[in-house]
């Protein structure tokens, strides 16, 4: 078939790419060029692998074992999905996120591990992300059975876990068999996205699950398979999608994205002989009550949370000012695109081919009858949905850093890309091979990325090159990016290299925070020159912060520079009268070094 035979080469020439970009200088390309930053093991051996596994005589040499475990995942559901949610869980807990650079990352751990007040920290969040992201966390903490970055390792575990249980699910849901079995589920389980279930706390994670648990209940609900009677499905299917779908809103404000499915799904199902019918059964009222009571209950908290807080991600001011059809589908902005879906979602860059290949072959044809259009229509409601909106948000930090934020729309992108890939294997014909490339060109990339996170020397390395390579970003991404590095740099007290990241930060963002711990660092760095300079910046910029008179205090007395000492004192005295330290350190002072006359 010829769409196997362009599959073949479109992931041929997406492995091509990536070797070339591990040798280019430069940060165009950074979803396909990760391989520059990694260890030699992980760079060449995933590669390599993925790259053998295209040749023809190799991949029929794997292609019965392949098809043995497809044949499990199609044939034996509840010992498969016991296996894959082992692996599933063990591979993220194996690989733990020590980078800590995607979103606020550092922002919610902190927030667990400080007692902060989530609603003062992140006012915007829904109940259920409040509860599972910092209540449950917070509780761990404070029982002594977890710290702040074990609770959400635990929790990303058993979401992993159930992302690949739905993985294998959907190949069901498509009745493939064999390698294309496999080939699927894995198309659906490694996507980039598997790297916020490695210590990231917040909603984001769970709404890759529910999207992908989405697409399940909505593939199961609109599908007939040859040879079945024309009737609507179950109740089953339609209960979930309206229960994943109450999930979601109560989770994040973007589920908002999902509603087109549910609407989909529910007006094809209807469509079918004997719905009307079946729709009188207090069990099928029930699944279609739950997504619009939820819906109804939900929805104005959630419009007005985005009023208040999402213009920052919608119009920020750079935004206006470009005007915001130029500011979403300006070149760097669609590049950057291309570059969050290379990541979380490799096998949706194939789509558009695929998709062309099969309407040709007539394999994505509408159907009423509930056949593959069905299955797209729902599909494409998912994808597009999230894929629409995509351009119009603008992260605070970025594409590169927020990834995050695109996470659910990688795995929607993700799902459509394994239905065609599904199509495209289960009419392949001799070339059933091509599943064994398919797989490993999914998992490769997702063990890099993994490998990548859990490596802070390389995760390191590719931040700096963001911020000194071209292109040129925005101050604020640099200055974002530049102020991460001095925070970890910090807390692994590597002394020069924190100031060095707080300096270049204060460059474009010099809040009294920054500044502050700049002038911490390089006291613990051992300049102490530099210090009291940064602390004389603090202080002019934030005056009434007495940490920052004390610790100007501190290294000019280590100096030594008596007077300057003296002055920092007397001004932290005028702020802290009541400060008996302070007022001794002063009288010391005095003696040793009287004031000059």
């Amino acid at each position: 078939m010829r769409s196997a035979l362009a599959l073949w080469i479109a992931l041929g020439a997406l492995a091509l790419i990536r070797l070339v970009l591990a040798f280019v200088p430069g940060m165009w390309f950074w979803g396909l060029n990760l391989q520059r930053f990694l260890d030699p093991v992980f760079s060449w051996g995933p590669w390599a692998l993925g790259a053998l596994a295209l040749i023809p005589a190799a991949a029929r040499r794997l292609e019965p074992a392949w098809s043995w475990l497809g044949d499990r995942i199609a044939r034996r559901p509840g010992a498969s999905s016991l296996v894959l949610a082992i692996l599933g869980a063990w591979l993220v807990w194996a690989f733990p996120d020590v980078v800590r650079y995607v979103g606020d990352f550092l922002l919610r751990q902190g927030t667990v591990e400080e007692a902060g007040q989530p609603g003062v920290i992140y006012p915007q969040a829904q109940p259920l992300d409040v509860l599972l992201h910092f209540t449950l966390p917070s509780a761990a903490q404070n029982a002594g059975l977890f710290d702040a970055n074990t609770t959400p390792r635990l929790m990303g575990a058993i979401e992993a876990a159930v992302l690949a249980v739905l993985a294998g699910a959907f190949a069901r849901a498509l009745a493939l068999r064999g390698s294309a079995a496999l080939a699927v589920t894995a198309a659906v389980f490694f996507g980039g996205y598997l790297c916020m279930f490695t210590g990231y706390s917040k909603a984001l994670c769970e709404m890759v699950v529910l999207v992908v648990a989405a697409g399940v209940c909505a593939v199961r609900m609109v599908r007939r398979r040859e040879g079945e009677a024309d009737e609507p499905a179950g109740a089953g299917p339609a209960l979930g999608l309206g229960i994943t779908m109450a999930l979601a809103l109560a989770l994040h404000r973007s589920a908002v994205a999902m509603v087109p499915v549910v609407i989909v799904a529910w007006v094809l199902w209807l469509r079918r002989p004997g719905a009307l019918v079946a729709l009188r059964r207090p069990v099928h009222l029930i699944a279609l009550l739950v997504p619009i009571v939820a819906v109804i209950a939900l929805g104005p908290h959630i419009v007005a949370t985005m009023l208040r807080f999402d213009s920052v991600h919608l119009a920020p001011a750079e935004v206006k000012r470009q005007g915001v059809l130029t500011a979403a589908f300006s070149a760097m902005r669609i590049l950057d695109m291309k570059n969050l879906v290379a990541f979380l979602a490799p096998l949706a860059l194939l789509s558009p081919l695929l998709a062309v290949m099969l309407t040709l072959a007539g394999r994505a044809r509408p159907s009423r009858q509930g056949g593959a259009g069905a299955e797209v229509a729902v599909l494409l409601a998912l994808a597009l949905a999230f894929t629409l909106a995509m351009p119009f948000i603008h992260p605070a930090q970025g594409m590169f850093r927020d990834w995050d934020d695109f996470a659910a729309t990688g795995a929607a992108l993700a799902l459509l890309a394994a239905w065609l890939v599904g199509e495209t294997l289960r009419a392949a014909g001799t070339r059933r091979w091509l599943s064994v490339g398919v797989t490993l060109a999914v998992m490769m990339p997702a063990l890099q990325w993994l490998a990548h996170f859990n490596d802070i020397e390389s995760g390191f390395r590719r931040v700096e090159a963001f911020m000194t390579e071209p292109p040129l970003r925005t101050g604020l991404e640099r200055g974002t990016s530049w102020d991460y590095l001095g925070i970890r740099n910090y807390h692994l007290e590597r002394w020069a290299k924190a100031a060095q990241g707080f300096s270049i930060a204060a460059e474009t963002s010099p809040s009294p925070r920054i500044l502050q711990q700049w002038a911490i660092a390089e006291t613990m760095h051992g300049d102490l020159r530099e210090a009291q300079r940064v602390y004389h910046r603090l202080v002019q910029k934030d005056p009434n912060n007495p940490s920052a008179w004390l610790g100007l205090a501190a290294v000019a007395s280590r100096i030594p520079d008596p007077e300057d000492c003296r002055f920092a004192l007397k001004y932290l005295l005028v702020l802290q009268p009541d400060n008996v330290e302070a007022r001794q350190q002063l009288e010391i002072l005095d003696r040793t070094h009287p004031p000059k006359k």
